[in-house]
């Protein structure tokens, strides 16, 4: 992560104010279309502008301006990539899975519309978890494979896999590079088919599918 004032949190609830008292001045702006007044508190403390806006239509918006924000931190109960690219990709249509065909982990639960949260913990982790490489800090224990190179195995017939990695920013907050983003969409939009996208970092995740046709 380099420079100031080039992350876009998406997502004003708790989470997405652990991230702008724990980023500061490297956010950009807050997306959040119902603002609390305790957000609004906290934005004006910070100088730090919010969008009144749905999430997948401010990351639009945001990757297609002329100064696109370098990281994305999403902070919402949803699957913001699935979302925009639903939104941006025309034929894009979502497909239902089948929790069978997902890897067997501590923590699988599915969530609205066809997406699941993943997770290699079966415990509520702490929040300002700072995600080691080597061991989980609750349990201590060693960590076999990341989450997002596990789930980059999983293979179905007639289905793509991808996974865009979340990387640690700050002690529990997490986000994925706006230009992983891009390339995704780029990737999937020339290939067409069905795709089966996940954002993870080490330990958790969020999974859905589309089809392209």
């Amino acid at each position: 992560m380099s420079g100031k004032n080039n992350i876009l949190v998406i997502g004003g609830g708790r989470f997405g104010c652990l991230a702008l008292e724990r980023l500061g001045s490297k956010v950009s702006a807050m997306v959040e279309p119902e603002p609390s007044p305790e957000l609004l508190s906290l934005t004006a403390e910070l100088s730090i502008q919010v969008l009144r806006k749905d999430g997948a239509q401010a990351l639009d918006e945001a990757l297609s301006g002329p100064q696109p924000p370098d990281w994305v931190v999403p902070a919402l109960p949803r699957h913001l990539l699935i979302d925009w690219l639903e939104m941006t990709l025309p034929r894009a249509e979502r497909l239902e899975l089948e929790a069978q065909t997902l890897p067997a982990l501590p923590s699988v639960t599915a969530g609205e519309e066809a997406q699941y949260y993943l997770s290699l913990a079966d415990f509520l982790c702490p929040d300002d978890c700072p995600e080691p490489a080597g061991k989980c800090t609750v349990t201590g224990q060693e960590r076999e494979e990341p989450l997002h190179d596990l789930l980059a195995k999983i293979r179905l017939a007639g289905v793509r896999t991808a996974v865009v990695r979340s990387y640690q920013m700050a002690p529990g907050v997490g986000g994925y590079k706006s230009s992983d983003l891009l390339k995704l969409r780029q990737l999937i939009s020339e290939r067409g088919g069905k795709w089966l996208l996940a954002t993870s970092c080490r330990c958790h995740a969020v999974m859905g599918a589309l089809d392209l046709g």
